[in-house]
């Protein structure tokens, strides 16, 4: 008879537990949109300075926006805030650089060691 009890006890003790688990989890935080919109004028520069070179065929920069757009921006407003950025970024370095010549690859490394400076403080905002 006791072990009917226990066994009732538990029953009733683990219950609630289901119920707790299906509990939504908190959303993830979000990196600043300053440093987010900054590490998309970037890509549009180096974007840029891809396609002046190698013609619109080169996606390379353009990929890695369409991906940073997926993880902090699949919509709304802040999606919009980086398009904006991004196309303010290339137009900027299009009319910088409106040709191919032997510079590119260094204007494209500066560029893309701008892009990993704010990537990685992007990186660091979700650990603090």
């Amino acid at each position: 008879m006791s072990l009917r009890i226990l066994f009732v006890a538990a029953i009733a003790v683990l219950a609630p537990l289901p119920a707790m688990a299906q509990d939504p989890a908190p959303p993830l935080a979000s990196a600043p949109i300053e440093m987010v919109a900054d590490l998309a004028e970037v890509l549009g520069r180096a974007h840029a300075v891809r396609t002046v070179c190698n013609g619109d065929t080169d996606s390379t920069w353009r990929n890695y926006m369409l991906n940073l757009m997926a993880i902090e921006a699949p919509s709304g407003s802040r999606r919009a805030a980086l398009t904006d950025a991004f196309n303010r970024g290339y137009r900027g370095q299009n009319r910088e650089t409106s040709a191919c010549n032997d510079q590119m690859p260094r204007i494209e490394a500066s560029i893309a060691r701008r892009g990993r400076e704010l990537a990685d403080a992007i990186a660091r905002s979700y650990l603090n």
